[in-house]
């Protein structure tokens, strides 16, 4: 039998999957196309949150963090075979109740390029990484438009 003292077993949990949630992606999330030669394996589309419309009351809508959104579509990219995914589109959703914006975004989606390098190429080739708190600081500093949900989200489903 083994005995937790007063931590339990959620404590012990959440201590030993940490650092598993914060690791970096494996596959680099790079902001434009490497100059060298590589190989074009398709989009890879994320998006996480919640798609929120006029009739969600909750003031408390839990936000997301793009660092989660990175790392998903890094791994979306590795399932494609992809050693680096070029990002192409951003979008953040933030939800405004009462006249009060949230601070950080409750939806954000994702859209890149999943290619694949040569070992060689990936040596000798300087790959430019998204670094998450500029891209966080460039949604936060786009002039924000007033929309309705389903105008944000048609343009949302037109992406790519």
């Amino acid at each position: 039998m083994v005995k937790l003292g007063k931590w339990g077993w959620g404590t012990c949990f959440a201590l030993v999957s940490l650092p598993l949630l914060a690791a970096e992606p494996v596959v680099p999330v790079v902001w434009e196309s490497p100059g060298c030669e590589h190989e074009k394996l398709g989009a890879v589309v994320v998006a996480v949150g919640e798609r929120v419309s006029e009739i969600t009351q909750d003031p408390n809508v839990p936000t997301v963090e793009y660092a989660r959104a990175v790392r998903k579509l890094a791994d979306a990219a590795a399932d494609k075979g992809a050693n680096a995914v070029v990002l192409r589109h951003h979008q953040g959703v933030y939800f405004t109740h009462k006249g009060k914006r949230s601070r950080d975004p409750v939806y954000v989606k994702l859209t890149g390029a999943a290619i694949r390098l040569t070992p060689e190429a990936l040596a000798q080739c300087a790959l430019k990484p998204v670094d998450v708190a500029q891209l966080e600081e460039r949604s936060r500093t786009i002039k924000p438009e007033n929309v309705s949900s389903r105008t944000a989200f048609e343009r949302d489903d037109a992406s790519p």
